[in-house]
């Protein structure tokens, strides 16, 4: 039980501490994939999101994706070998939050291995 209460409070933590914890659980959802699988090197569409998440529906992605474009967590360009595609790309301030909470968790995780 203390190894959950004392998990509770980190995630309490990591999320009062940025603005991701202003996110709802979707939007984080698919934040989180998007930044697990972007590769500055390889482009990532939305298409790709939509299809390959499977966090939720194609409508409620394209809205999540909407609340993390306003909240500046990602943002968009169009493809300019394809207009009709969109390009996503988490922002400074995905990598800095998510930079955040990684140290958070690793000193939580050391705090616990004492």
């Amino acid at each position: 039980m203390d190894a959950w209460l004392n998990l509770r409070r980190l995630i309490d933590i990591a999320a009062n501490e940025t603005d991701y914890g202003r996110l709802d659980d979707r939007s984080q959802r698919v934040l989180e994939w998007v930044m697990h699988r972007y590769n500055p090197k390889d482009p990532l569409f939305v298409q790709a999101i939509v299809l390959d998440s499977r966090v939720a529906s194609p409508a409620t992605i394209h809205k999540c994706l909407a609340v993390l474009d306003r909240a500046g967590f990602l943002s968009f360009q169009v493809d300019p070998a394809d207009s009709r595609r969109r390009i996503v790309s988490p922002t400074s301030k995905a990598n800095k939050t998510f930079g955040v909470l990684s140290r958070r968790v690793s000193e939580w995780a050391n705090k616990q291995a004492r």
